[in-house]
């Protein structure tokens, strides 16, 4: 470690070696951005498909929204970006942090960043922490999410460390200093708006915390755990407040969106009767129980979901045997065969970081390593959600908000980093030397044993546990000859053969180091430093050729081959958009609600988003999808008419105005003659008592819900001692759209009540009859409804969501504050170093 008499430069120059080491691994790894390139993200594309009206109205107007109507007929806008507003300083903040790039090398070069604070803070030499930064960012996970587009998820982990660097600090008696850290590293976690990876934070820092506190209850030295708890507290609420806005957000949404308790006594198939997920949903990604083996050998289970063959692979000889046409680059096939739908790939932690755990294990004498390997072990039975039940099902049903999220396999980002510590813990124990030698030899050669013996095993007999065959195989393996299937099977059995002998070598490589550094006669100080950077560089290479078989120069392109990919207007999106009508919504029929294309032209009924509102994902499977399946099926019919007369029975894609089917991007819409259009007024109104009846009704077929409005009795003083009579001249126009206001012209010889075609929410959502403030409700499950008087009126619908509003506002004086108190720690830092 640097001495404090050592002048300021010479102390900052480890730091400064090790900042250009990282922005040197970033620019090398991310080197096709240099280039102008950009990777082809599928969850980037979805996003900016989703965002793009709001994107468009901020630009040519200047004003913010809070709601889109470009998805899922309309919803809030929360969990897909708001630009404008009242702005939150941590934005200015994080602008140097992603030079290197928002969605590629930014939050890689951040997550080391943050993890060489953390394992300084630790005690760690600058080596190690680099060695210890690198282990952590370039862990397969990190990468595989940013080839996929998880951009809110890979820079929420990038500050993790940060966080947990705080918390292992506040029992040093820097009290100030410690708290910062966490307010800093938890705003900025927060601010990116991943809560499952801030919840699996949260949880290991509760396990540090208690930790420690035991600690000094155990020394009775409770004045510094009231001082850390107290800081901890005010951490906690300044954090908070700097994201008050995405806190509101994310809770107004747990509630109505699908993450929410549904009304239904029969919940659909996304949901169940719970303050939650449904858990079949929630579990689909669990980590199988062997699979966890991958963390030490990368292809245990063939790797990411159609993998790709080499030309020596046994299937691609036998699809050239059988004269098959063959890429020369290889085959891309059915490689994974484990338990999760499809993976990109799996989680790797590096074979040599799991031989220094092992290691660790063993000589750390400090019982955080009991703590560490405590919260490793229990993320990683989280991860295994269905494959461990009775464990997951415990913290499904009890543990506060954890069935609010899904993909349970994330859990083992916690392991990532736990497991690091205790192998840096234990390098450091091991190259102290302060143990007898007799017993760290005893220790490296347990730990080669077994780490190594695991990996020759695998090598040597990989199908001694495994038959390479996977449950999801029988969806196609009888489409394909028995030779495929066989040869298929034997290149699984190789990958894992061949990835045991690769971790093999790496793992005797660097044991090869330690046990050199133990018999050397060179000075212990700079024997550490030379071992501690020649596993640096074994670590790299481990985790850099790992990392490049799922994110490498081919996953990138140039912008403009991007933008064609993605974002140019189709022969069908050219015709609809020549319609210059306010408002008009479009069904793209191919795998409508899980695409957001449409939604970047047009405003779509379908959509893609893990968070659509509760009762419109309620609406799709109760009625959409059988309207959906009616359209698709008169196309078989090949005759126009049929199809044509197919609409009449929709009236679920009607009431949302529905307006444009496209059946082919390449060929013209269909127009759907029975769309109901903006607005109608209707002469009967359908009274029902709660959800089920409400659903029954939109779906019985005696009801034509563009004469009937269905409504729940909830509603019942808004139209109550109203009597609807018909008025065959009532006109409802829409005469102007924009996201979060929309206006209508009306003109009837008597009182209607009139059901608009746009997406009910109560929170925000405000009606004006020429400029006065008037009631309005829920019709036909989703929809928007109200009393319209007799004459000539304007009605006018803001989104208006002042407790939003307001949280938005909270959180820019906090964050503004936050920004504050930084600079005064830099500038009270470098005026005590004076002083010094």
């Amino acid at each position: 470690m640097i001495k404090k008499e050592q002048s300021l430069i010479k102390q900052l120059l480890p730091h400064a070696i090790a900042l250009v080491v990282f922005i040197a691994i970033t620019l090398i790894y991310f080197s096709p951005v240099l280039d102008g390139k950009v990777i082809r993200q599928h969850d980037v594309v979805q996003y900016k498909g989703a965002a793009q009206e709001l994107q468009e109205y901020y630009k040519n107007e200047g004003e913010s929204s809070a709601w889109t109507g470009s998805m899922f007929s309309g919803m809030p806008a929360y969990q897909i970006g708001i630009p404008g507003g009242s702005p939150n300083f941590l934005n200015y903040l994080e602008i140097p942090l992603r030079i290197f790039g928002g969605d590629s090398g930014g939050p890689v070069f951040v997550g080391m960043l943050m993890a060489y604070i953390l394992f300084c803070i630790m005690g760690f030499s600058p080596v190690v922490s680099i060695l210890g930064a690198i282990g952590y960012s370039l862990s397969s996970y990190n990468i595989i999410i940013l080839d996929a587009g998880h951009i809110t998820k890979a820079w929420t982990l990038a500050y993790l460390p940060l966080i947990v660097g705080g918390i292992m600090t506040l029992f040093k008696n820097k009290i100030l200093l410690a708290g910062f850290l966490v307010a800093l590293g938890l705003a900025l976690q927060i601010k990116n708006n991943h809560l499952q990876i801030t919840y699996y934070t949260g949880l290991f820092c509760a396990i540090l915390f208690i930790k420690y506190a035991i600690d000094k209850l155990r020394e009775k030295d409770i004045k510094t755990l009231l001082k850390a708890s107290a800081a901890m507290v005010t951490a906690l609420v300044l954090a908070a407040a700097c994201n008050t806005g995405n806190i509101y957000a994310n809770l107004e949404m747990a509630r109505e969106s699908t993450r929410g308790k549904s009304e239904l006594s029969t919940p659909s198939a996304s949901e169940k009767q719970s303050s939650g997920l449904d858990k079949d949903y929630a579990f689909a990604w669990s980590y199988g129980k062997a699979e966890t083996l991958t963390l030490m050998i990368p292809n245990v289970y063939g790797g990411a979901s159609g993998g790709t063959l080499d030309r020596e692979s046994h299937l691609y000889k036998e699809l050239v045997k059988y004269g098959a046409q063959v890429d020369p680059k290889g085959v891309q096939t059915y490689t994974y065969w484990g338990d999760q739908p499809v993976t990109s790939g799996p989680v790797y932690f590096g074979a040599v970081i799991c031989f220094l755990f092992i290691l660790g294990m063993i000589v750390i004498r400090s019982n955080i390593k009991w703590w560490l390997l405590g919260a490793t072990i229990l993320f990683i039975f989280l991860s295994w959600g269905k494959n461990m039940d009775w464990f997951n099902s415990l913290f499904f049903y009890h543990f506060p908000l954890y069935n609010k999220f899904r993909t349970v396999s994330m859990a083992l980002v916690i392991p990532a980093l736990s497991m690091l510590m205790i192998a840096l813990l234990g390098l450091k124990e091991f190259l102290s030397k302060e143990m007898d030698a007799k017993k760290l030899k005893k220790a490296l050669y347990i730990s080669l044993g077994i780490a190594g013996g695991i990996c020759l095993f695998f090598w040597i007999a990989p199908g001694f546990f495994f038959n390479f065959v996977a449950d999801a195989d029988q969806a196609w393996k009888a489409d394909t000859p028995d030779w495929y299937y066989k040869a298929l099977v034997a290149d699984r059995k190789d990958l894992l053969s061949s990835d045991a002998f690769r971790s093999l070598i790496f793992i005797l490589l660097a044991g090869g180091v330690l046990l050199f550094s133990l018999k050397s006669k060179i000075e212990a100080g700079k024997m550490a430093l030379y071992a501690s950077a020649i596993i640096v560089v074994l670590v790299l290479a481990d985790l850099w050729s790992v990392d490049k078989r799922y994110l490498n120069d081919s996953r990138f392109v140039s912008k403009s081959t991007y933008k064609a990919e993605t974002f140019s207007p189709s022969t069908a999106d050219k015709i609809i958009l020549e319609d210059k009508h306010p408002s008009y919504r479009v069904l793209n029929l191919n795998n409508p609600f899980n695409e957001s294309n449409t939604s970047y032209f047009h405003k779509s009924v379908g959509g893609y988003h893990a968070a659509k509102l509760k009762r419109y994902q309620e609406l799709i499977e109760h009625k959409l999808d059988k309207d959906i399946m009616t359209v698709i099926g008169s196309f078989r019919s090949q005759n126009i008419d049929t199809i044509m007369a197919s609409f009449a029975t929709t009236d679920g894609l009607n009431m949302l105005n529905a307006k444009y089917i496209v059946y082919s991007p390449e060929q013209a819409p269909l127009v759907n003659p029975y769309a109901f259009g903006n607005a109608w007024c209707v002469s009967d109104i359908k009274m029902v008592n709660n959800a089920d009846e409400e659903i029954a009704a939109i779906n019985d077929r005696n009801i034509d819900l563009k004469k009937t409005a269905v409504i729940d009795n909830r509603f019942a003083d808004d139209i109550e001692g109203r009597t609807i009579q018909p008025d065959s001249t009532a006109a409802i126009e829409m005469t102007s759209y924009k996201p979060n206001v929309v206006a209508y012209k009306s003109k009837t010889a008597k009182e209607q009540i009139a059901v608009f075609s746009e997406i009910y929410f109560s929170d925000g959502w405000q009606a004006y009859i020429d400029g006065k403030e008037a009631p309005h409700f829920r019709a036909d499950w989703t929809l928007r409804a109200m009393v319209v008087p007799a004459g000539e009126h304007e009605i006018v619908f803001k989104f208006e969501p002042k407790a939003y509003q307001l949280s938005r506002n909270v959180a820019t004086a906090s964050s503004g504050l936050m920004i504050l108190m930084l600079i005064g720690m830099i500038i009270w830092s470098f005026r005590k170093k004076e002083t010094e």
